[in-house]
């Protein structure tokens, strides 16, 4: 045992020492481009090797093989080695390959795995809506940046990710749920209105009133000026904030009131949202005391 142990350490240095060696990026990279399958496979193969940017080098050159790379970097999606699978699938997104999908979708749903949020990244670059649904389901995903990934896919696809998203948030976890949220008010379809009206209640709130905002639907309206009185002052100056595109004359008198709330930027939001309102300017108490102009966000 002790023997084959000596033998397995000798073995990987040996594959550490050649792999570490001299690289001639610039030869393979000509014999890549001459059509040698083997060059475009050793220049995959380097996608593992960090040392001196080797693998940074070899994925620009891969991306920029193109159609050629494809079939190498395919075989190469599951990778056990974390630095190889991660530029594998960040060239398959670059390179839009719709093949690629279901592994990438498949490394995106094991969490064991490292720097996922690439995989949910990858996604939305090649722009299949087939990848819609795991998407929406990374938005539960414990890593924050597999769930902000997604979020930002879905956003990327636009209006064809609403239906999934609706129909997945009435059952969604908080944490999925706050993601779903983000995305719907990015995308700002009108569609999601009621969706969201529903929430204004629930433990997603100060999502659900800036993604009212973002929709800029007067429908929302009476929602927003209650949320001028919640218990959260991030809900107070998110629901501030989403009254100056949507408010109405409606809304000026319980924004005069959230003037005197104890937290000096709902004060500040409420300034700014009855200028958009009034069209005229309105200074607010800022931490100081002093009635100052709120500052000018907008340039």
């Amino acid at each position: 045992m002790r023997a084959l142990s000596i033998l397995l350490l000798l073995t990987l240095l040996i594959a550490c020492t050649e792999r570490r060696g001299p690289i001639d990026l610039g030869a393979l990279e000509g014999k890549a481009r001459g059509g040698e399958t083997a060059a475009v496979a050793e220049l995959v193969d380097l996608l593992a090797v960090a040392e001196n940017n080797v693998n940074g080098r070899a994925y620009q050159i891969l991306v920029d093989l193109g159609d050629r790379a494809v079939p190498m970097l395919l075989a190469k999606v599951d990778s056990p080695d974390r630095e190889q699978r991660e530029h594998v699938i960040a060239a398959l997104g670059n390179l839009k390959v719709k093949a690629a999908l279901p592994a990438i979708i498949k490394v995106l749903g094991e969490p064991a795995l490292g720097r996922r949020y690439v995989a949910a990244w990858a996604l939305g670059e090649i722009d299949d809506p087939a990848a819609i649904p795991a998407l929406v389901g990374a938005l539960g995903d414990p890593d924050a940046e597999v769930r902000k990934y997604a979020t930002r896919s879905l956003i990327k696809f636009n209006r064809q990710a609403v239906p999934a998203l609706l129909a997945a948030l009435p059952a969604a976890s908080d944490l999925a749920g706050a993601g779903m949220v983000r995305a719907l008010g990015d995308i700002a379809d009108p569609a999601a209105l009621d969706a969201l009206l529903a929430l204004v209640d629930g433990p997603n709130r100060r999502e659900v009133f800036t993604a009212l905002g973002k929709l800029r639907d007067p429908r929302a309206e009476s929602a927003l000026i209650a949320g001028l009185g919640d218990s959260d002052w991030q809900v107070r100056m998110n629901a501030a904030m989403a009254l100056g595109p949507i408010g109405t004359p409606a809304s000026i008198k319980a924004l005069q009131r959230s003037m005197e709330d104890e937290v000096h930027v709902v004060r500040e939001w409420s300034a700014r949202s009855l200028e958009m309102i009034g069209g005229s300017h309105v200074k607010y108490r800022n931490e100081k005391g002093e009635y100052v102009a709120p500052y000018a966000i907008y340039h």
